[in-house]
């Protein structure tokens, strides 16, 4: 069964709404803090249109509030227009002064040609009268069209304009824009709230996704079990392997091999590979009973097995109710959190199978949806064999695990990611002293176009050099 433009839906709303959910836990924060929000975006600009405006309202320098009304358009940013002289058109509405219109006139910049003002002469070289300058140009900006009841001539010294719910062209993820994310001059903004508050705003994103995973999880080991990775079970046993020889059964949990604790099937591969053609000690776990056997890895086991004879797997713990599912979809997301960390690591020492140590992109991250509801989905369709299989949540599993690498890859301390940010928070909290705005925004500039970069050779090497999945 053609699974290909199911995949590519969930993949497209999954992938959105991790982006999405991550930015919602920076906005979420930032009101609970009390930092203003100009804008959030429901995709990647260019704006399309705005769904959606919060009330806002601003300060006049006598004192005055003025309510903004959700239907009031702003074609511009509202530092355009602080502190400079404005006739605000209002209405009252039940002792409430409402906007209706605003009406700017400012003068038009013109370039002057001054040395032909200075200095003008004729055709024979007669110098002439210098022109008398024309007088300045004035252009009258007008901001809504509905005229109030009241004319007010005021200037504005603080705008809340309310956050605005955009909808843009490009339909991936998601974006907020707090006010004054990048200048402490402006009140209410991110740049001039205290650095514990701002690093409030930066964690709550890479926390949305964790918590996020954590409700995915829970669901998870609820219907399917906890799988305890760190616990190796055999699956199979060869015929005729040595594994068959010592007495290894299906079902057996290895607890240690040649003296060395078993955590991992990694860990299974590195002792037996050190210790072809000699023989050493299993400890099993069998029915709650410790079995010792002796086994020797062959130098050239025949194609298909491994050098014992076993076929690896993990533990599934039955999970029966809601509580144990808190505790073990918790350990779940630490669990997928530490392999996530330690991968970079494991990616340097050469430890990863061929093909695992590498970044993969948007088309990369496709593919693997692609298998991974293939499975599912033939995991739930009739069959004509009497076998009583589960079905699998192998995409579950995937969009789980992928929240958690987002959120994560945020934490990173890169600059431009929260990680980044956060690091120049850490020391104004230590010393009281802050990292000039001037510099750390032009850090945050650079970093954002190394990690453009890095996302596209990433995702340009998908396609030159695509990933290897087995079905």
């Amino acid at each position: 069964m053609d699974t290909s433009l199911l995949s590519g839906l969930i993949f497209f709303l999954a992938f959105a709404s991790m982006i999405i959910l991550h930015e919602l836990g920076h906005y979420f924060a930032a009101r609970y803090l009390g930092i203003e929000v100009d804008e959030f975006g429901f995709g990647i600009p260019p704006r399309m249109l705005t769904v959606w405006r919060m009330k806002g309202h601003f300060i006049t320098k006598s004192g005055k509030r003025i309510e903004i009304p959700r239907e009031f358009g702003l074609p511009f940013s509202w530092s355009e227009i602080l502190k400079r002289p404005l006739t605000i058109s209002v209405d009252d509405q039940d002792g409430a002064l409402v906007l209706r219109s605003i009406t700017l006139v400012e003068e038009v910049s013109q370039q002057k040609q001054a040395d032909q003002d200075k200095i003008r002469v004729d055709a024979h070289g007669k110098i002439l009268p210098t022109q008398a300058e024309s007088a300045p140009e004035m252009k009258t900006l007008q901001i809504g069209k509905r005229r109030g009841a009241h004319e007010l001539t005021e200037t504005i010294t603080e705008a809340h304009a309310g956050t605005e719910f955009t909808l843009n062209w490009l339909p991936i993820g998601g974006f907020v824009r707090p006010k004054g994310e990048n200048d402490p001059t402006i009140a209410g903004g991110l740049a001039a709230a205290t650095p514990w508050r701002r690093l409030g705003v930066l964690i709550a994103g890479p926390a949305m996704n964790l918590i996020t995973a954590l409700f995915f999880f829970i669901f998870l080991v609820r219907m399917d079990g906890y799988h305890d990775f760190s616990t190796v079970q055999l699956a199979a046993i060869a015929p005729n392997s040595p594994a068959e020889q010592a007495g290894m059964l299906a079902g057996d949990v290895l607890v240690s091999i040649d003296g060395q604790a078993i955590t991992s099937s990694d860990s299974v591969l590195q002792v037996i590979d050190k210790n072809l053609g000699q023989p050493i000690e299993f400890v099993l776990l069998r029915d709650g009973a410790a079995v010792s056997v002796t086994a020797a890895p062959r130098e050239h086991p025949p194609e298909g097995q491994g050098a014992v004879g076993i076929a690896m797997g993990h533990l599934i713990v039955p999970v029966n109710s809601w509580g144990e599912s808190l505790q073990y979809g918790a350990r779940s997301v630490l669990n997928s959190s530490r392999e996530i960390l330690l991968f970079p690591a494991r990616m340097i020492q050469g430890t990863l199978a061929p093909g695992e140590g590498r970044f993969i992109g948007l088309k990369g991250i496709s593919d693997v949806f692609n298998i991974t509801v293939s499975s599912d989905v033939e995991s739930r369709a009739p069959t004509t064999t009497s076998g009583d299989e589960a079905p699998t949540f192998a995409t579950l599993y995937l969009i789980a695990t992928l929240t958690i690498s987002i959120g994560l890859f945020n934490l990173f301390p890169f600059p431009a990611l929260d990680g980044g940010r956060i690091i120049f928070v850490i020391p104004e909290i230590l010393f009281r002293r802050r990292v000039p705005q001037q510099f750390e925004n032009a850090v945050h500039a650079a970093g954002m176009m190394l990690l453009l970069l890095l996302m596209l050779y990433v995702n340009i090497m998908d396609f030159v050099n695509p990933i290897q999945l087995l079905p």
